[in-house]
This record gives structure tokens, sequence and C-alpha cells, in this order.
């Protein structure tokens, strides 16, 4: 005899909440979330008898926190951006193993990578000079550490031309996830002009 399923419980199943790495931390095992963060790295497939399996280690925009994100099976074999690209993978379910949080891979898991917008400030802390892109820290009130981000070589020569990394040079600009779309020098000393 047929019987009528809850409309809501299919949306929480097929369009879990996307919630931070914090977020995730403060979620009823069982649940299936979406979750976004930071790619920090991916093991190689690991492969026994029994399983396949691949763990991905998320960390949250803010730098506090990290989870390891576990792809079974057929979902092991996903294809991931480069580490430190902000992605959001759906459809994992909160677990715990040994006493420590994770999240496990569905049949819905998919992988995606971000290209919101994020707005920066401050002060270049550090610079890796290479040929096409490369990557810089911008010191920021609102991350901590601050993420590396990725830029092409060629606007980087714009403020460093010698490719020599010099202190105390102040930045503001646009990313999309980690790499950097546009970005200008300032004066942070310098007062706005009032007419």
């Amino acid at each position: 005899m047929p019987f009528e399923v809850d409309q809501t419980i299919i949306e929480k199943y097929t369009h879990p909440p996307t919630c931070t790495v914090e977020e995730v931390f403060k979620s009823p095992i069982k649940t299936q979330v979406n979750v976004k963060g930071i790619l920090r790295k991916a093991s190689d497939i690991m492969e026994s008898p029994n399983s396949v399996r691949r763990e991905v280690t998320l960390e949250s925009l803010e730098g506090s926190s990290r989870i390891v994100c576990k792809l079974w099976g057929e979902k092991s074999d996903a294809p991931l951006p480069p580490p430190e690209n902000i992605i959001i993978i759906s459809n994992m379910e909160v677990s715990s193993y040994r006493d420590v949080l994770q999240l496990n891979s569905t049949i819905l898991t998919s992988i995606q990578e971000t290209t919101e917008d994020i707005e920066f400030t401050g002060e270049i802390e550090g610079v890796d000079f290479r040929k096409d892109f490369s990557y810089i820290i911008v010191a920021s009130m609102s991350t901590e550490p601050p993420p590396c981000l990725k830029i092409r070589t060629d606007q980087l020569d714009r403020i460093f031309p010698s490719q020599k990394f010099k202190p105390g040079i102040f930045v503001k600009g646009t990313a999309k996830g980690l790499t950097v779309v546009e970005m200008k020098e300032y004066n942070p000393n310098k007062k706005p002009r009032t007419e």
C-alpha cells in the first residue's frame, strides 16, 4: 500500500544547507550538509579489499579549523581543483570515527569550485614569484591566518618590478575564490580628500 512521504524530508536530503567548517562541528551525527572551505590537501586514492576512498582536508575560511572529507567508491575519483581553492562539497554526511568528527560522501556528493568575489585589503606579508602565476599573502583583519592568493605574475610585476619582496606595501583588490582578479597599491595613511 503506497504512503505519502513528507516533501520537506526529501528536500532536506537532496538540498542540505551549506555550512562553514565551524558549523559542521556543531552539526549532529548523520546530518546531511554541504560544506564550504579551502581545499588544503587531497590524498591519493586508497584501495583495500573492501573499499576505495580519498581523503580531502578542508580548512575554514578563517583558518581556525579543519575537517577531513572522505570520498568513497566512485566519488573518490571526482575531479578536484588545485589546493588553496575555495570549494563546496555537497551532500556529505556528518559522522564520527574514533571520536573525531568527519564527513562521508553519499551517492549525491559533488564537488564545486566557488567563483564568488572576495574583497581584500592589507599589507603584503609574503610573495612567491613564479613564471606565470605567483602567490601572495595579504594580512587582513578579516581572516587569520591570511590565505595565500594566486595572482598573475605580470600583475604583481607592477607592484614589485624587480620581483624582489619589499615590506610595507599595502594593497586592495578583488579575488574570485583565491585567485586575484584585480589589485592595486594604496597608502593606508593617506587621508581622503574633503571638499
